[in-house]
């Protein structure tokens, strides 16, 4: 008996400690990795379409949002590609709305789906058809007077719709416009119609399947017999003034439409507008003109022909060779320039570098504050601002030496031959002394030979002849 009661109490102990380990082990272990909970959001497919059947009507949800729970480690690793969300559409009735449940299927071992949302989606299925819709044409506007229009053509002249009948049936045809402006030539234009239903009311094609987005529209458009679209020349006489050019001649509009016999039509290449003078013109103009016709060719008298006419300067270089001019040198110094001119090419308009004064070009040598020695000076030149540009100015630098101007040395005088003038007065000067009286003649013949003794004085000391 008390043996029986001994194993009965290790029993229980046993028991006891074997769930207290259990729960201190699963305690420990939510430390570590405790339960939490993870929402993610799952694509929605829509499976067991039956055949020959569309989704006329839809759930706008495209996503499912789930609820996981289990460990951290477990629902860290967990993503949406986990998991598939489905609605089964198989056994949904054709025309009747119907809502089906969403079933979501895989995840991860160790975690679990606790909630769904939404739990079903209402879609409504329809009997697919299709249908060819007629492409109509919507023309707007004329051709070119003189011009006839053709047939149209449209390619495709039908459009095949596929989706859902309620919407397909609804259709009625699909417009293209077109604007034809005056055209002048054969029209081919690309565009995407617009669908209408049965009401008249513009149709929206999204969701339905086309077979073609775009129609494509030829409208053939020819001249008229007797008429025809020519090409105007512009005809000119003279040339510019001076120093200009002629730039450019451009008739606006380029061509005309003449009527006439077919024959005189046929046999124009172009048309010629009247002579226009440009002699001596110096300014671009535009001017009406008149067309020279030949007898039996006409034109609308509403359609005005205007030649425009470029003319512009010739450009062009020159070459001015100048001495600088110094400024800002103190009156007591002088300046030296090495080189002594400065060569300027200038490049602009023919006519008004032809036109330049002697002072309108200048070139000045900047000596403000400088003190006596060599400087290496930059040229200023200044032109006029008439649309002319400084190319090339040479040298680039001049050397500038400044000093203090030299002492003058005192000149010996010298004396010019004058007429009338007593020779012994001239002499006199010459030797810088007083004139001589006539007792004193005989010294002066022994004076130097000079340029500036005459005859006269030859003739005193020959004895020949006695001063007065």
């Amino acid at each position: 008996m008390n043996r029986a009661r001994d194993i009965l109490t290790n029993a229980a102990s046993f028991l006891l400690a074997l769930v207290l380990a259990i729960a201190i082990w699963t305690n420990a272990s939510e430390a570590q990795d405790p339960v939490l909970t993870r929402f993610l959001e799952v694509p929605l497919k829509i499976v067991g379409l039956p055949a020959d059947t569309v989704l006329a009507e839809v759930d706008a949800r495209e996503v499912v949002q789930i609820r996981l729970e289990g460990p951290d480690s477990i629902l860290e690793a967990a993503s949406p590609e986990d998991f598939t969300a489905t609605a089964d559409v198989s056994r949904v009735p054709p025309g009747e709305p119907t809502s089906v449940d969403i079933t979501v299927t895989g995840g991860r071992p160790g975690a679990t789906i606790s909630f769904i949302t939404p739990e079903s989606i209402d879609v409504l299925l329809e009997q697919q058809v299709t249908r060819e819709v007629p492409v109509e044409l919507d023309l707007r506007g004329t051709v070119a007077r003189g011009h006839n229009q053709g047939e149209p053509l449209l390619d495709p002249p039908t459009i095949r719709v596929s989706g859902a009948a309620s919407r397909v049936n609804e259709l009625d045809f699909a417009l293209v416009t077109v604007f034809l402006n005056s055209t002048a030539e054969t029209l081919v234009e690309t565009s995407e119609p617009i669908f209408y239903d049965r009401s008249g009311r513009v149709a929206s094609v999204t969701g339905l399947d086309l077979s073609s987005q775009e129609v494509t529209v030829t409208i053939p458009v020819e001249e008229a017999a007797g008429f025809a679209d020519k090409l105007v020349t512009a005809v000119w006489a003279g040339e510019p003034a001076p120093g200009y050019r002629l730039l450019s001649v451009t008739v606006d509009p380029p061509s005309i439409l003449v009527e006439g016999r077919p024959a005189l039509v046929n046999r124009l290449t172009s048309v010629r507008t009247e002579a226009i003078d440009i002699t001596g013109l110096t300014q671009s103009f535009e001017q009406a003109v008149t067309l020279d016709l030949p007898e039996g060719v006409t034109v609308d008298p509403e359609q005005t022909v205007t030649v425009r006419i470029e003319i512009e300067p010739i450009l062009t270089t020159s070459t001015f060779i100048r001495v600088p001019e110094t400024r800002g040198l103190p009156s007591t110094l002088e300046a030296t320039a090495t080189p002594s001119q400065v060569r300027v090419v200038l490049f602009g308009p023919l006519p008004v570098l032809d036109a330049l004064a002697e002072n309108d070009v200048r070139v000045t040598l900047d000596l403000f504050g400088l003190e006596p020695g060599t400087y290496s000076i930059e040229p200023d030149v200044s032109v006029p601002d008439r649309g002319i540009e400084i190319r090339s100015v040479q040298p680039t630098a001049v050397s500038v030496t400044i000093a203090e101007p030299e002492a003058e040395a005192e000149a010996t005088p010298t004396v010019a031959a004058t007429e009338g003038e007593p020779a012994s007065t001239r002499v006199a000067a010459a030797t810088n002394a007083p004139a001589p009286r006539a007792a004193t003649l005989p010294a002066v013949c022994f004076l130097p030979p000079n340029e500036a003794v005459d005859e006269a004085l030859t003739t005193i000391c020959a004895g020949r002849q006695s001063p007065q």
